[in-house]
């Protein structure tokens, strides 16, 4: 079987697909990924073979073009779980959502045309796409082939697949297409189903498994820390687009460095730039997996990626989520509701607020976080995804 994997160049959107990609390998099967050029080394990293698709693009100003003003901050929250856009979303509020997804649907359009003939001529069996790169299913459409959506966590996107049709008008017309089924024919789920919002899709379980790219584990992480460790990271795109406002590391570091802990920090090179001196004690580290790291933690502290929030899922810690942005507000109630991990909005964040919380999961919060890693690792092996992949695929 050949799977032709679509992913536009941003790694966080590619590295929870990897362990299935890992698993098709293992098995036999053919793996291509597409995605721009920018993606070539995290692709090649992972042990996939690359394939350029469409151009490089400046994501920041293709944002500020599609988004017209409208900051990630300003966009409206997210439909509850079980409720549709049309009956939550009020006209213009559902014209801001556009915007946002009109920036996956103009990557979608920059990469679908070398996809495309890439694809004619090495005629997958199966499109495996993530769930904002629309250049999958529109192959996949045009192929007559099967289409699979393999999300990130916590099902965001299906709140808002009912603006996509017309996001993507333009592009499907371009290419004569009368529809194309923007939710694939399965979506491979990697979100325990206590965390999960209902959705009317085929769903294929699968256990998370951490990857997080490249690792070279550092002498630090050799021994066992001899007082509780705690984690601190800010994901790779949280200040670049929540703005300075949502830049909360040095008030939180200056707040967990007064606690009887190890602060560790883990973040990019930008917000290491911009964090400068931290007090005596702390950590900060940069290229450093949290896949290695959140084994040796007692508590993790971030800003709700799903990336951080399921690796924390994955290994039992405790989580305190300050969630800046949309999406990140969206799963970070997800997690609070299944009590392994607490929530606090950016207005209620405070010193004496955050130093109380971490405490609180450090005293007894570890509980209820292993009872959602067990149910996490209860969930099929991407090895046990791969038959439900060849049948659909048959």
């Amino acid at each position: 079987m050949r799977v032709l994997v679509t992913c536009w160049a941003w790694s966080s959107h590619y590295l929870p697909l990897v362990p299935v990609l890992w698993a098709l390998r293992a098995a036999g099967h053919e793996v291509c990924v597409a995605s721009q050029p920018a993606m070539a080394g995290v692709v090649t990293d992972s042990g996939a073979v690359f394939v350029p698709a469409g151009p490089d693009v400046d994501h920041e100003r293709l944002r500020a073009e599609r988004m017209d003003g409208l900051r990630h901050d300003r966009v409206p929250a997210a439909p509850p779980p079980g409720v549709s856009a049309g009956e939550h979303w009020r006209p213009g509020q559902r014209e801001k959502v556009a915007r946002v997804f009109g920036v996956f649907a103009a990557r979608a359009d920059l990469m679908v045309d070398d996809t495309l003939e890439f694809a004619r001529r090495w005629r997958p069996d199966l499109v495996l796409f993530e769930p904002t790169s629309y250049a999958g299913p529109l192959v996949a459409a045009l192929l007559g082939v099967p289409a699979v959506r393999h999300i990130h966590g916590v099902d965001l996107t299906y709140q808002a697949h009912e603006l996509v049709p017309e996001v993507l008008a333009p592009t499907t017309a371009r290419l004569g297409l009368g529809d194309c089924r923007i939710l694939g024919d399965l979506t491979v789920d990697p979100c325990p189903p206590s965390m999960q919002i209902p959705a009317r899709v085929e769903r294929a379980r699968v256990g998370y498994v951490p990857y997080n790219g490249r690792a070279v584990l550092p002498d630090w992480l050799w021994e066992p820390p001899s007082r509780p460790r705690v984690c601190l990271t800010w994901g790779a795109t949280t200040t670049s687009l929540g703005g300075a406002a949502a830049f909360l590391l040095p008030a939180v570091v200056s707040a967990l460095s007064e606690l009887d802990v190890e602060l560790v920090v883990a973040v990019g090179r930008q917000d290491r730039e911009q964090l400068g001196q931290v007090p005596p004690g702390v950590r900060v580290t940069s290229g450093v997996a949290l896949h290695q790291l959140l084994p040796t933690c007692s508590a993790l502290v971030h800003q709700g990626g799903f990336g951080s929030t399921l690796t924390g899922v994955y290994y039992g810690v405790p989580q305190l989520v300050l969630p800046q942005l949309v999406d990140q507000i969206f799963a970070a109630d997800r997690l609070a509701a299944t009590g392994a991990g607490t929530c606090l909005p950016r207005d209620q964040v405070n010193a004496a607020t955050l130093r109380d919380r971490v405490r609180d999961l450090l005293a007894s919060g570890r509980p209820a976080a292993e009872r959602l890693r067990a149910e996490l690792r209860a969930q099929p092996t991407p090895n046990d995804v791969v038959p439900v992949l060849e049948r659909l695929a048959a």
